[in-house]
């Protein structure tokens, strides 16, 4: 009798790790966060958010890099942005949910800095948090 109890423990054991572990592997996780980091070589902006909103960032990064097109129909990308009127020239990675913008300090304006950095706000009013 007490082989029968030992082996249905066993079980039900078994059966709650593998529900644990499906759910930890398949519930969505969207955390939102923003980092943005000035070095002495270059300005980073790194923001993750939940994929779904992946359409209005990259609207949002279009728009704020006119005459350039980052995205376009593309969701993931790994491309250098120059502008070279305004002297501004970013390293852009993408793909839905994070975001990677770099601009290297002796490559751009201050006002394209500055850009960056305004970039980086607009973002934390198009992204939701979760």
């Amino acid at each position: 009798m007490k082989k029968t109890y030992l082996l249905l423990a066993a079980a039900v054991l078994v059966f709650v790790c593998s529900v644990v572990g499906f759910v930890r592997n398949n519930a969505p996780n969207h955390s939102t966060s923003f980092f943005y980091k000035i070095t002495s070589k270059a300005m980073i902006v790194e923001v993750t958010y939940n994929p779904d909103q992946a359409p209005q960032v990259e609207k949002y990064v279009d728009s704020c890099l006119q005459p350039e097109i980052v995205f376009g129909n593309k969701h993931k990308v790994n491309t250098d942005v120059q502008i070279s009127s305004s002297q501004l020239k970013y390293q852009v990675k993408a793909a839905p949910g994070e975001l990677k913008i770099t601009a290297d300090k002796n490559s751009n304006s201050a006002s394209s800095l500055n850009k960056l950095k305004n970039i980086f706000d607009g973002l934390k009013n198009v992204i939701k948090p979760d």
